[in-house]
């Protein structure tokens, strides 16, 4: 299922241990604090639970992380403007790969 991840993180060196464990997850940056991909649900918990404690243990009091499941539809309804553009097949599972 795809996943909307985001943070309001105050501290540089926090922002950059957040920003490099979504980045190895596998989801996309789509902006400076935003990402959106696809990701099971035992990686997503393991993710998860891996940034929740970096918050809670190094966050200061007005930081955030926000972790939001996000449907095919509202993916395929989803409105950009600028330069970003997630490949809504590979979020919607229509991308199809053929290995030859």
């Amino acid at each position: 299922m795809p996943h909307l991840i985001c943070y309001d993180i105050t501290a540089d060196g926090l922002r950059a241990k957040l920003s490099k464990k979504i980045n190895e997850s596998g989801l996309d940056r789509i902006n400076k604090s935003v990402y959106l991909g696809t990701i099971g649900d035992s990686s997503l918990n393991m993710l998860e639970q891996g940034l929740a404690k970096l918050v809670q243990e190094q966050g200061g009091a007005d930081d955030s992380l926000i972790v939001l499941p996000v449907t095919i539809h509202q993916v395929e309804e989803m409105r950009i403007y600028g330069r970003i553009d997630p490949e809504r097949e590979e979020l919607t599972g229509e991308k199809s790969t053929l290995i030859l």
